[in-house]
């Protein structure tokens, strides 16, 4: 954030500042420029108040919203607007992964491609098995009901 955004945020008009007290423009100006913000903002934050009554900036002209009569004739005028827009692509729901990982086997589809492309069979290498990934075996839990002896009341 500069000087001049930074007196902006704060509303102090400071072009009225620097004609009216020029040593406390240039000071403000060298303390910014080596504090940063946060440090000038917390050093000078008694400053603000006064300054801001003397050197008021005033607020930005905001346009007011439109205030519709009827509502039902506004909402006819936006669908047809909207229909002569083109409409936008459907996008995908549900969990998309940001990655693939290396050791997933490949869809069906894929590996029908991959069989499909005609090769030409090189005798100095000899042909590989095509190699699948050996399914996991299940869930075990390591806690076993079945291993521990009943208990018995005494």
């Amino acid at each position: 954030m500069t000087f001049e955004e930074f007196f902006i945020k704060k509303r102090i008009d400071l072009p009225a500042l620097q004609k009216a007290e020029p040593s406390l423009f240039s000071e403000f100006k060298t303390h910014f420029s080596q504090m940063g913000e946060k440090s000038f903002d917390h050093t000078k934050k008694y400053w603000f108040n006064k300054l801001r009554r003397l050197y008021h900036l005033a607020p930005e002209i905001k346009p007011e919203k439109l205030h519709i009569l009827n509502p039902l004739a506004e909402q006819t005028i936006a669908e047809s607007l909207s229909e002569t827009i083109a409409p936008k692509p459907e996008l995908k729901i549900g969990f998309v992964p940001r990655f693939k990982a290396a050791n997933m086997p490949k869809p069906a589809a894929e590996q029908q491609k991959i069989e499909e492309k005609p090769t030409v069979p090189d005798e100095s290498v000899p042909e590989k098995p095509l190699e699948t990934p050996s399914a996991k075996s299940a869930y075990k839990p390591r806690f076993n009901m079945k291993n521990i002896p009943p208990k018995s009341i005494d």
